[in-house]
């Protein structure tokens, strides 16, 4: 057996368009973009962004109170951050009802199988956000590397 260990790389780190300067700055001046995912077990694919420093060193504090004390990881090369843009694919109706003890909004169960039919239907780089009584379902459109965005959007730059 090889000494040596095999260990998965991380997945290259997906933001939007909106975040794309602010990510830009960071990597600049911060140290990096610190990736904190979720504890909390029903929405456990939840992620959030901070700088990986503050202005005076410091780490920063979870974003949430369902992430852990550290973030899950700290992109530093910016070959590593790509601009996602989306469009709409879908706008699905949805209903609400209360969850389990009275403490958290759920969708009905025929909402939620409106919206995996229409996740499904939008493949696999679909995503949802909520606007209201709808689930609007976005795809990507394009993927391009932070450092080629900037040099197209050269007044969003850090």
């Amino acid at each position: 057996m090889s000494a040596e260990v095999c260990a998965p790389v991380d997945a290259p780190l997906a933001v939007h368009t909106f975040q794309a300067a602010k990510v830009a700055r960071w990597l600049q001046h911060c140290g990096g973009i610190a990736v904190w995912g979720s504890l909390d077990l029903s929405d456990p694919g939840r992620e959030w962004f901070t700088p990986a420093r503050l202005t005076d060193g410091t780490l920063p504090s979870p974003p949430h109170w369902s992430a852990p004390n550290k973030p899950k990881r700290i992109v530093t090369d910016i070959e590593q951050v790509f601009v996602v843009t989306h469009r709409e694919a879908a706008r699905v109706r949805i209903a609400i009802r209360r969850g389990s003890y009275g403490l958290r909004w759920k969708l009905t169960d025929a909402s939620s199988a409106r919206l995996r039919k229409a996740l499904a239907k939008a493949g696999s780089t679909a995503v949802h956000v909520f606007e209201g009584d709808h689930a609007v379902v976005h795809v990507e459109t394009s993927r391009t590397p932070l450092a080629d965005w900037l040099r197209e959007h050269p007044n969003a730059g850090p």
